[in-house]
């Protein structure tokens, strides 16, 4: 342990931890002695002036970060280009000595991070997801925090552990502000998750945001049928049916980081369409799925809906549902066949690359 200032930092961990990390890299982060002093803004400020000025002190053979992102605790960087112990120690010192020079107290340490599972990165087994396109931003404090609060909630039912995930950071969350720390991560990053990991099912709740808002939804448990987990994706449409441009699920065997992670190839967009929240999908679908959240826009550009399910559940806002869900959810998924006749039902509501212009 050095102490520059009134900075504290925890080298010998740290050097341990990139040593078991095969020296690629790894994650530290300054906790703040007073963790509310200035705020997180200011916060987050500070430690990017400090990453920048330890980036640039040391010119080739240092090592280097990128931009850091909340913590549980304070703020994670993320340490990479090893050069040597000299490299790490040159950084280390320069970067409490540049949060030392702006007044702020603490400790450098290991950020306490988590893997998932493997149970849960390499199974096949098939996620129930919804995907949601709200109409606004998630910027507004107060709507941010209830629509967490209601994300949270979505996302333990099956029981299991907070898993917080903010940038290139996932923590485990043991305190009773998770659905605040979440509201917290995303407003200062370009997205967030949230999982619910059960290892003794094995059975996962997760929800993955980015700020705009659009927001992905999913359902793990190997040992439910596709039924069961397709209702809480069902559930997660619905709950935002009042708030959605659009939404719709599926079932997906894979981790979603974004509305682009669908599954099946988008008939007529490029995969880069999905990246960002517009007007576009109010009125426009990107492809058809067995379960879609609907305004009147996109109804009224539906070629032939008669072999759908179509129940308001909200004013101007439509369920339509597969009648065959089987034929669209159980294992292998839906034919050509199938495929090709929903996309004739919808005709010129789904968008092509001239509605991207």
């Amino acid at each position: 342990m050095t102490t520059t200032g009134g900075v504290r930092v925890d080298r010998e961990s740290i050097a341990s931890d990139l040593e078991e990390q095969g020296h690629d890299g790894c994650h530290v982060e300054f906790v703040p002695a007073e963790p509310e002093a200035g705020g997180e803004a200011r916060l987050l400020a500070a430690v990017q002036d400090a990453v920048d000025t330890a980036n640039g002190e040391g010119g080739s053979g240092s090592m280097w970060a990128p931009a850091p992102t909340l913590s549980l605790s304070g703020v994670d960087v993320a340490l990479t280009d090893y050069w040597g112990p000299e490299s790490l120690s040159a950084w280390l010192t320069t970067f409490a000595a540049a949060l030392d020079q702006q007044g702020f107290a603490g400790r450098v340490q290991v950020t306490p991070t988590v893997m998932p599972p493997d149970w849960l990165r390499f199974g096949r087994e098939p996620r129930a997801t919804a995907y949601v396109v709200l109409e606004h931003p998630l910027t507004e404090r107060q709507a941010v925090g209830a629509w967490c609060r209601e994300a949270d909630a979505w996302a333990r039912h099956g029981g299991g552990e907070a898993h917080l995930a903010t940038g290139s950071v996932l923590q485990h969350d043991r305190s009773a502000d998770i659905a605040q720390h979440f509201a917290r991560s995303l407003a200062h990053s370009s997205t967030a998750a949230l999982a619910y990991l059960d290892h003794a099912g094995p059975r996962a709740g997760r929800v993955w945001v980015q700020p705009d808002g659009l927001a992905v939804y999913q359902a793990y448990d190997p040992a439910a049928g596709w039924e069961q987990l397709f209702d809480r994706a069902r559930e997660a449409v619905l709950a935002n049916a009042d708030r959605a441009r659009l939404a719709y699920a599926d079932m997906l065997p894979r981790w979603a980081y974004s509305l682009n992670d669908s599954a099946r190839p988008l008939p007529a967009l490029p995969m880069h369409a999905m990246h960002r929240n517009t007007a576009l999908w109010a009125r426009r679908l990107p492809d058809v799925h067995p379960l879609q959240l609907l305004t009147a826009a996109h109804l009224d550009l539906a070629r032939d809906l008669s072999g759908w399910h179509v129940t308001e559940v909200h004013p101007g806002r439509h369920l339509v549902q597969a009648r065959d869900l089987a034929a669209w959810c159980a294992p292998g998924g839906p034919s050509d066949d199938i495929l090709a006749r929903a996309r004739a039902d919808f005709g010129p509501a789904l968008a092509t690359e001239n509605d991207l212009l």
